[in-house]
């Protein structure tokens, strides 16, 4: 039976593409011993994050009990002398103050969106600019979201991003899409969420691209790993790393030590560049660094 071959254009652009950065590799203990490393370099140029202090909500001083009624200073209910009876106050200790709570900041899944849309098939420098460019040229999340694609396409021309436009009008739809759902621009349930609520989250927004509904979804698995108090073994299957190896357990103990000091997983690669150019001194973020770890998952047939 005849069969197609490929043109020869086709075949001489495949070889001058440049490889994907992110393209997924097998989580075999040398691959594991790898990303580590690069992780750790990434890390030494990221500054470790300033911690948020919440000061608790004072709690109501405690009402004395009731002091029974004719009772005197000799507790008998006897009269004190000048016609009326004295009432001995209880000893009430006052409400030992509530210590500040101390946190470190967890990554925002709504930057981890816009990252890996606008840093697909780029280094990842690209995607922090657009993310700080984002941050600086709009007062809130909610201003950005009524953007046109086209208005944040001219903000971002001059990164000569390939398809920027269609990159911009997804993330506008997927934004969009992510507002009605939670009345709000954040994606901070999805943290807490059962594997099923996230799936049905998912199929709710359809205009966020699989791409992006993968990379989120290892992340949460990712993370939960990382600093996840409780036991971690089915997240480890999620990212096909056996929790019975021991290179898998020498790679975990080592991850949450580097990260601790962060309290997530940074999808930076460090300082800004210069002269409004993405930082190109590393390609891939620590979290993009972890997720080519992660299966690779095909898109659904719809």
């Amino acid at each position: 039976m005849p069969t197609k071959k490929k043109s020869k254009a086709a075949a001489v652009a495949a070889i001058d593409a440049p490889p994907d950065p992110r393209a997924s590799i097998e989580p075999t203990p040398a691959n594991l011993t790898a990303a580590l490393k690069q992780v750790k370099i990434v890390l030494a140029d990221i500054p470790y994050p300033d911690p948020i202090i919440e000061e608790p909500e004072p709690e109501p001083e405690p009402e004395a009990p009731p002091v029974a009624a004719g009772a005197g200073a000799d507790g008998d209910g006897a009269d004190t002398g000048d016609g009326a009876s004295a009432e001995k106050p209880a000893d009430v200790k006052p409400a030992k103050p509530k210590e500040p709570i101390v946190r470190l900041p967890q990554l925002d899944y709504i930057d981890a969106l816009l990252h890996m849309y606008f840093s697909e098939g780029l280094p990842c420098g690209y995607g922090q600019e657009v993310r700080r460019r984002i941050e600086a040229n709009f007062v809130d999340r909610n201003e950005f979201r009524v953007t046109e694609a086209f208005e944040v396409e001219e903000m971002l021309s001059d990164l000569e991003i390939p398809n920027l436009f269609d990159r911009c009008l997804a993330v506008r739809e997927s934004i969009a899409q992510v507002y009605n759902d939670q009345n709000g621009v954040h994606l901070t349930f999805l943290r807490d969420a059962t594997i099923s609520d996230r799936n049905n989250f998912f199929q709710r927004v359809p205009a966020v691209r699989h791409h992006v509904q993968v990379f989120l979804t290892h992340m949460l698995a990712i993370e939960e790993v990382c600093f996840s108090e409780k036991s971690t073994a089915r997240a480890q299957q999620r990212l096909a790393l056996d929790p019975k190896s021991p290179a898998v357990a020498k790679f975990i103990d080592e991850l949450r030590a580097c990260l601790k000091p962060y309290g997530h997983v940074p999808v930076s690669i460090g300082s800004e560049g210069s002269n409004g150019k993405p930082n190109l001194k590393h390609t891939l973020s620590p979290a993009c660094i972890l997720a080519r770890l992660a299966p690779f998952v095909k898109p659904k047939r719809r």
